[in-house]
């Protein structure tokens, strides 16, 4: 239907709260209390750990962090979710020898702008494209955390946005984008200024009710 009439679609995407996350300070506090440095790079990971959400890929964001340890970057993560699958993939960091990686389990609304503001990295490892977008990957954006995603479809068109895109299912991948982020001059605050700004002018609620009311006003 589209290819036959591709004048008659407009996309409105997804939107996210950019006065509810924005960047913050990071509280030495917090990372003191779950017993990581501050000053060391962090990447933060939000999703269901329940067998609905088995696609989320955190199995293969624990090998790739396995990976980047071996490589002697020291980076530590932080995994927000809860589910049945949760001790499993405790064990599985456990037997990786993964000493940095906290598990956070569920959030609750009002302290989740504050967790993403403890990040330098967003992963979203999703390993099939029943992960059409990532509602987290505009959270992130709106908290000045530049991301890293699989390349599939819906994702995809976020992500390049406002990071990097790799193969899914391929920790090997995954632990070379990261390690690549953080050890080659990446310049670090250029990326967090520009994937705010893109959440300000593209997703943000204001301007895609903006855009939707423009729509209907030309229909009328």
């Amino acid at each position: 239907i589209y290819n036959k009439n591709p004048a008659k679609w407009i996309e409105l995407p997804f939107g996210v709260d950019t006065e509810r996350f924005q960047p913050g300070d990071r509280p030495a506090e917090i990372f003191s209390s779950l017993g990581l440095d501050s000053s060391q790079p962090t990447i933060l990971f939000v999703g269901g750990m329940d067998t609905a959400h088995y696609f989320k890929g955190v199995p293969i964001f624990l090998r790739a962090l396995a990976i980047i340890q071996k490589a002697k970057l020291n980076v530590q993560a932080l995994l927000v979710g809860d589910g049945e699958l949760r001790e499993g993939f405790e064990l599985q960091a456990r037997g990786l020898g993964l000493d940095s990686v906290r598990f956070l389990g569920r959030v609750d609304d009002d302290t989740l702008p504050s967790v993403y503001n403890l990040a330098d990295l967003f992963v979203l490892p999703s390993v099939h494209q029943v992960e059409a977008f990532g509602l987290v990957l505009l959270e992130a954006f709106a908290s000045g955390v530049p991301v890293i995603a699989t390349d599939l479809p819906g994702v995809r068109t976020v992500a390049s946005d406002g990071g990097l895109t790799v193969q899914s299912n391929d920790p090997a991948g995954l632990a070379e984008a990261i390690i690549g982020y953080f050890s080659y001059g990446t310049d670090q605050m250029v990326w967090r200024k520009k994937v705010r700004r893109i959440a300000e002018e593209k997703y943000n609620w204001s301007s895609i009710v903006a855009n939707l009311e423009r729509m209907y006003q030309s229909l009328v």
